[in-house]
């Protein structure tokens, strides 16, 4: 009962969500008492059998891409609290890498007088920075020594970190019990999974 008029109180106005508790106080107590058992038997049926059964009642996939294809900020904001400290070294690399290749480029069109010279230098260097940024971030895989230095890409040397950070989002974000219960209640391919399971434990 506690639990029924709990979700009346969330959907109903007032007077309409307290007409059936009005009605529950004015029942026999051993009628009470009938619904009390009869409502935990219910309650413990079908609990044990959502987790005997969680397989077919929830798609954790579905949820997920259903989400995210829903607001699509999510993926970015996911990828920007992750790997924001990846996102400044590509920002800042960008800047002391083009310098760099800059001055050979600025040298090389000192001696080659070509009209294509800045021009197909600029994308070289563009290139370029792009490419050592990128291997910087995500090369080596494995952590590889090289003589008094072990190396390995930056974004891969914090997993522990950004596994951290990937799983307080999702816990908060994606896969918390309000989203759980929708997508079991809503998704196509398990709503009638537990609207057998819920039909079975409530006619018993």
């Amino acid at each position: 009962p506690k639990l029924v008029q709990g979700i009346l109180d969330e959907s109903f106005p007032p007077w309409l969500a307290q007409f059936p508790n009005t009605v529950f106080d004015g029942l026999p107590t051993e009628t009470v008492e009938w619904l009390r058992v009869k409502n935990l038997r219910f309650l413990r049926g079908l609990t044990i059998g959502m987790q005997d059964n969680i397989d077919s009642l929830l798609s954790v996939k579905n949820c997920v891409v259903n989400q995210m294809m829903k607001d699509r900020s999510l993926l970015g904001i996911l990828f920007k609290k992750c790997g924001q400290a990846e996102l400044d070294f590509l920002t800042n690399s960008g800047l002391w890498f083009g310098f760099l290749l800059g001055l050979i480029q600025m040298a090389v069109a000192l001696f080659w007088d070509n009209p294509w010279t800045l021009s197909v230098g600029g994308c070289i260097v563009g290139l370029a920075t792009n490419w050592l940024a990128l291997k910087w971030i995500f090369e080596p895989v494995n952590p590889t020594k090289f003589g008094p230095f072990v190396l390995q890409g930056m974004f891969l040397k914090r997993q522990k970190e950004v596994a951290e950070e990937f799983s307080s989002f999702f816990a908060k974000n994606v896969l918390n019990s309000k989203e759980l219960w929708n997508s079991i209640l809503t998704d196509p391919e398990t709503q009638p999974h537990f609207h057998k399971l819920f039909t079975t434990h409530l006619i018993k």
